[in-house]
């Protein structure tokens, strides 16, 4: 599949939007959609995606859009947490129609090499472990599990969002 990456631009937020709201509902069928859709609208506003675009534009982060015939197929943003070489990875979706195609991995690929620019050396994620796609992923691609740094959801429901870490 011959498919560009590039950074965000403001002209993607409607698109990031609508991919991340399709893979919240997906991954988290069994949670209510009204609050899926809410935490969604929050996390992906228009102000949101401004402060990520700023951020990205000034070389802080990077927020990578995967894009196949001038459709935004997914996206991936981390950023550099401090200055002792790590990072976090706060976003990777993508559309559910390009999902096993290669397409996440290569989104990583080029964040791992803007955090390698920065000096990274390992990076974490948050990953909800009833989203067993999103763990396989993440485990396939090199992250490993640290339990004792797992955290609670927005739902209150235990330590449910798994910490996953990578050495570059």
């Amino acid at each position: 599949m011959n498919f560009s990456i590039r950074q965000l631009e403001r002209r993607d937020f409607k698109r990031v939007h609508e991919i991340a709201l399709k893979g919240w509902l997906f991954a988290y069928n069994y949670l209510p959609k009204d609050s899926l859709k809410s935490i969604v609208d929050e996390y992906y506003s228009d102000e949101s995606l401004t402060l990520s675009l700023n951020r990205a534009e000034s070389g802080i982060d990077f927020f990578a859009i995967a894009e196949l015939n001038g459709k935004i197929i997914g996206f991936c943003h981390v950023t550099e947490e401090n200055q002792k070489g790590e990072a976090e990875l706060l976003r990777l979706y993508l559309d559910l129609d390009y999902i096993g195609q290669g397409i996440g991995r290569q989104l990583l690929v080029h964040c791992e090499n803007f955090l390698r620019d920065k000096a990274c050396r390992k990076y974490h994620t948050f990953c909800n472990r009833h989203n067993k796609k999103g763990i396989e992923f993440y485990l396939r691609n090199k992250f490993v599990h640290i339990e004792n740094k797992d955290r609670e959801d927005e739902f209150k429901n235990g330590k449910v969002l798994w910490y996953l870490e990578k050495t570059l």
